[in-house]
């Protein structure tokens, strides 16, 4: 027989998974304007909030359920991955939002870091998608897989900051890459945090970040 928190873990988790594509669908379209492909923020806007709304629905289911049954162990930390997961996810929106605010207002040459930018986006989406599924499955190993594709993220950035020490003055282009390189690795960071909560719904202990 069903539990009823089962039922409300479920429906919970259905929000998250409708977080999640929304989180993801404001990052591909954010990326289109570091592309050139699209000019307009509008779509990431839609998107942006509609990540808050869910965020919200589940914060209130969460908190209603830990009214309600005063759940323990694991259902306990389920919830409260939940509640993580969807601020980080919402966090993921809400960058996306700012890369693409950036890059609207941005002249069309700067689409020249477009192949740097693709390829870093594809290894954080890859890390959002590996965190989440570690979530959903309460799979701890695929969770620490997340931080070694961290490294790549945050090395990037780094390396971008260390060229600003032999450059005197910045055009508008290196400070947009800079930026965009910054919130991408925001957005990893997000995505390791995600599968600290995987981690610990599958184990009971904390993921430490590198």
């Amino acid at each position: 027989m069903t539990r009823p928190i089962e039922v409300v873990l479920s429906d919970i988790a259905g929000l998250l998974d409708r977080l999640f594509d929304e989180a993801l669908a404001a990052l591909d379209k954010a990326m289109k304007l570091v592309s050139g492909d699209e000019r307009d923020a509008g779509g990431v806007v839609e998107h942006s909030r509609e990540a808050g709304r869910l965020r919200q629905r589940i914060v209130e289911k969460s908190v209603e359920a830990l009214a309600r049954f005063q759940p323990m162990a694991s259902d306990l930390r389920r919830i409260t991955a939940y509640m993580e997961a969807s601020y980080d996810l919402f966090r993921v929106s809400r960058y996306a939002l700012e890369i693409a605010r950036l890059y609207e207002r941005m002249p069309r040459g700067c689409s020249s870091t477009a192949g740097e930018a693709s390829r870093l986006r594809e290894k954080v989406e890859e890390m959002l998608s590996m965190a989440y599924m570690a979530l959903q499955s309460e799979d701890s190993s695929r969770a620490r897989s997340v931080l070694a594709l961290d490294e790549e993220i945050d090395r990037a950035y780094i390396e971008a900051l260390d060229s600003l020490s032999g450059s005197e003055s910045l055009d508008r282009c290196e400070v947009a890459r800079l930026l965009l390189l910054r919130h991408l690795e925001r957005i990893a960071d997000h995505a390791v945090y995600i599968a600290s909560a995987a981690y610990y719904v599958a184990t009971g202990e904390r993921l430490e970040p590198a």
